[in-house]
């Protein structure tokens, strides 16, 4: 995984169009802003992080990630069918901005753009050097993107996807996808039009089909993005709202060996994100392992294109994880 990961920076971009470095303005966020020496939370220890905006039509709207296996890059996909790349740079360690943003239409598979819901990408999972599969809502579907030169180059493949993608809630549809550590793909849908207190999960068969899980909901939470971890554990990211509540954010965590056919998943609590800790509509969770055997997580929200939102990309060490 590590080595499918550090590819990412390797990639040469022939037909991205480059946003100006100097127009991303970058604004960086504490874990909790009044209480400065506050970094720990749950199991995540904080790292940095920043509010970003970018004077360019096509940013906003990020649901899902990727970060490199060393950390120096990202790719992102928009709910209005783009892919983003950017490097990332730090600060003592910390995470501190972006800089050389490219934006590229993704491509259906006759090579056109997509265009309105059609590319309502919300999923996102590296499955080689230089390819990634995506997950789009409302017409449920997985497209992979094989890379030579370039994946953002790629016209789509389909993946075969069980039967029931279709019988998925229009906006409700696979919001979390991984590579777990055997190449097999999980995957993980937001909401479901039959259970109650659970909704569908599939991962593939080694024959190249797939096989039904449920994973538990509570409170309104709902899976949003999924990474997998290098001891090849899952991270789950959840999130709700309400205008009641407010915003509620979790991190998640299923052992490798529990992904099997007909399991109900019993996800265990990383770390709960609620008021004052800094955060926004998160969507996009990314995990790399540090030369020195740390654990870093990444998160990333999705604006949804309103100016009352923020696209924020923090960094937290996982404690503790060291293998």
């Amino acid at each position: 995984m590590k080595r499918l990961g550090a590819a990412i920076g390797l990639i040469l971009c022939l037909g991205c169009v480059a946003a100006s470095t100097a127009d991303i303005r970058i604004a960086p966020v504490q874990m909790i802003e009044s209480q400065r020496d506050e970094k720990t939370l749950g199991q995540l220890v904080w790292r940095g992080g920043f509010a970003m905006s970018l004077a360019d039509s096509r940013f906003g709207g990020l649901s899902a990630l990727q970060v490199s296996a060393d950390g120096t890059r990202l790719v992102a996909v928009t709910d209005e069918g783009n892919w983003l790349r950017a490097e990332l740079t730090y600060r003592d360690g910390d995470l501190a901005g972006i800089r050389n943003p490219e934006f590229a239409p993704i491509f259906d598979p006759n090579g056109n753009p997509l265009r309105g819901k059609k590319g309502d990408a919300e999923s996102l999972a590296q499955v080689g050097p230089a390819s990634f599969v995506v997950g789009f809502e409302r017409d449920h579907r997985l497209w992979r993107y094989d890379g030579s030169p370039d994946p953002f180059l790629a016209h789509a493949k389909p993946v075969p996807v069980p039967d029931r993608f279709a019988k998925l809630p229009g906006n409700n549809g696979i919001e979390a996808v991984t590579t777990l550590c055997d190449g097999r793909l999980f995957a993980i849908a937001e909401g479901s039009r039959t259970l109650r207190g659970q909704v569908e999960a599939w991962v593939q068969a080694a024959s190249g089909g797939w096989n039904a899980l449920t994973y538990p909901v509570v409170a309104g939470l709902r899976p949003t993005g999924a990474t997998t971890l290098p001891d090849c554990d899952v991270l789950v990211l959840e999130r709700s709202f309400s205008p009641i509540a407010g915003l509620e954010i979790r991190v998640m965590r299923l052992e490798a060996a529990s992904l099997a056919a007909g399991a109900v998943l019993a996800p265990q609590e990383v770390a709960h994100l609620q008021s004052p800790v800094t955060m926004d509509n998160f969507e996009g969770i990314s995990a790399r392992r540090a030369d020195n055997g740390e654990v870093f997580v990444y998160l990333l929200s999705d604006n949804n294109f309103s100016s009352l939102q923020r696209t924020l990309l923090v960094m937290f060490r996982l404690a503790d994880e060291t293998r």
